[in-house]
């Protein structure tokens, strides 16, 4: 009776283990993430921004022979648009190369490992040009805007300087909102750059992320 009762418990536990197991093997369970290699980012990166250094480079050109031909402030405007295009392109494959080629080994000669990590590895002039780039789109719309609307207003007050500041403007700000930060607080700790990582307090690093956020945040509406 003993030995019934034994094996009876054990094909019941053994059925329960089965099943059991049975659900935790059936439970659907998601796919374990795949992530991308350095050198896959970087080779994409570098074909997109040798493609659009070349075309920003030949409509670079076709401006600029137009404005010499016609002479519009908008072919002034747009020209340095696309500049600052071919800037940010230009110092992205740079910023790219550093990447592939697994960063930039500093050999503790303060100056130049500093421009280095500052410039390239921490890519502070490929977003200098991405921020031109949001300031002249807002120049550029203002421009037309007032050209257009107060067409009247636009040929009375407009004067060749005003094409010289809104041209002078986005690059101006780009290098107040990323250049200048970037060289008071990145830093080569343990042989690695850290861009933008070593502020004085934690109010100006939320002032200057707030006030770059709140220009991109204008400049895409």
């Amino acid at each position: 009776m003993n030995r019934l009762i034994w094996s009876t418990s054990e094909n019941v536990g053994f059925s329960s283990t089965f099943n059991s197991t049975s659900a935790l093997l059936t439970t659907w369970q998601p796919p374990a993430r795949q992530s991308v290699s350095v050198e896959v980012v970087a080779t994409v990166g570098l074909i997109v921004c040798s493609i659009a250094s070349c075309a920003n480079a030949v409509v670079l050109a076709v401006l600029m022979r137009a404005r010499r031909h016609f002479g519009s402030s908008v072919h002034t405007l747009i020209a340095n648009q696309c500049a600052m295009d071919l800037f940010a392109a230009v110092f992205a494959i740079c910023s790219f190369v550093v990447l592939l080629t697994h960063g930039y080994n500093y050999n503790a000669n303060e100056i130049t490992d500093g421009m280095i990590c500052v410039l390239f590895e921490g890519a502070a002039l490929t977003v200098v040009g991405l921020t031109a780039e949001k300031f002249g789109l807002v120049v550029i719309t203002l421009e037309r805007y007032f050209k257009i609307v107060h067409a009247i207003a636009h040929r009375k007050y407009y004067r060749d300087w005003m094409t010289k500041v809104g041209v002078a403007l986005p690059w101006i700000g780009g290098m107040c909102l990323i250049l200048f930060p970037s060289i008071g607080t990145t830093r080569i700790v343990d042989g690695r750059c850290r861009s933008m990582s070593d502020w004085p307090n934690e109010g100006m690093a939320k002032v200057s992320n707030g006030a770059l956020f709140s220009c991109v945040l204008f400049c895409v509406k």
